[in-house]
C-alpha cells in the first residue's frame, strides 16, 4: 500500500476547515484507492446478491419481503464496511502500510459496538426529525465522529454517542456544511450520469458500483473529520491517534 501521510498538512492545534477536510479525504484515498473500494466492496457483495435475487422474482417479491431484507442488509453492512475502512484509513493517515486482510479483521472486531451505534444514532436522529428538520440535522452533525470514534478509540456504544457529541460541540454548522457540500455534489454526478452518459445510477450494478464508490469516500471522510476535531479541540495529532492500533 502507498505510505501518502498527512502528518506534514496537519499542524496540531490546527481549527477545523471544511476545505482543509476534504483536500486530506481525497489525498487519503488517492494514496490506495483500489484498497479502499475493495473494502467498501466486500462488505456490500451479499447486498448485490440480494438484490439480484430480487430483481428476478416477481414485484410481490422483489417489493416485499426479500425487498426489506436488501434495505435492512444495507444499512448494517454499509456501517460494517464503514468501520472496515475508518481502519484503513487511520493507517493511511499514519503514514503505516495497511492490508485488506488487517483492515477487515480490525473492522470486523468492532462491528457489533458500531452497528449499535449507528442503531442508537439513527434512533436519536428520527426521534428529533420528527419535532422538525433542523432538530434531526443537528443530532445527525452532532453524532457524526460517534462510529470513528468507537472504532479509533474502541469506546462502547453510549460512550462513543457522547464522545462524538463532545468533539462535534462548536463545530456542528460546519460539519453541516461539509455535509451539505457533499450531497450536493453526488446528486449533480447522478443527473450528470442520466443526462450525458445515458447511465441511470438509480438501480442495478451502475447504483451499486455507486453505492461502493461513496460507501468508500464517506468513511474516509468521517476519520478525517474525525482526526481534525481532535487536533482542534485536543491538539492530538494522527500520530498519536494512530498509536490507538499499535
Amino acid at each position: 500500500m502507498s505510505d501518502v501521510s498527512i502528518n506534514d498538512v496537519t499542524a496540531v492545534g490546527t481549527p477545523f476547515r471544511i476545505g482543509s477536510a476534504l483536500s486530506k479525504t481525497f489525498s487519503v484515498l488517492g494514496g490506495s484507492p483500489g484498497s479502499f473500494l475493495l473494502l467498501a466492496l466486500i462488505p456490500l457483495t451479499p447486498v448485490l446478491v440480494i438484490k439480484i435475487m430480487a430483481s428476478a422474482g416477481p414485484a410481490s417479491v422483489r417489493f416485499g419481503w426479500l425487498g426489506g431484507v436488501a434495505g435492512i442488509a444495507t444499512f448494517l453492512l454499509g456501517i460494517v464496511a464503514q468501520a472496515i475502512t475508518l481502519y484503513a484509513a487511520y493507517q493511511q493517515m499514519g503514514g503505516k502500510p495497511f492490508s485488506v486482510a488487517q483492515s477487515l479483521s480490525a473492522g470486523l472486531g468492532r462491528c457489533f459496538p458500531v452497528i449499535g451505534v449507528a442503531l442508537l444514532s439513527s434512533l436519536g436522529i428520527g426521534i428529533a426529525s420528527l419535532f422538525f428538520l433542523i432538530p434531526g440535522l443537528m443530532v445527525y452533525c452532532a453524532l457524526y465522529v460517534a462510529v470513528p470514534a468507537c472504532v479509533i478509540e474502541k469506546t462502547a456504544v453510549f460512550d462513543s454517542i457522547n464522545r462524538s457529541s463532545d468533539l462535534t460541540k462548536g463545530y456542528r454548522w460546519q460539519i453541516f456544511g461539509l455535509i451539505l457540500l457533499v450531497y450536493i455534489v453526488s446528486f449533480i454526478i447522478l443527473i450528470l450520469f442520466g443526462w450525458f452518459g445515458g447511465v441511470t445510477l438509480w438501480g442495478g450494478l451502475p447504483y451499486f458500483a455507486w453505492q461502493v464508490v461513496t460507501t468508500a469516500f464517506s468513511a474516509v471522510l468521517a476519520a478525517v473529520v474525525y482526526h481534525d476535531l481532535r487536533v482542534a479541540k485536543e491538539g492530538i495529532d494522527v500520530d498519536s491517534l494512530a498509536l490507538v492500533f499499535d
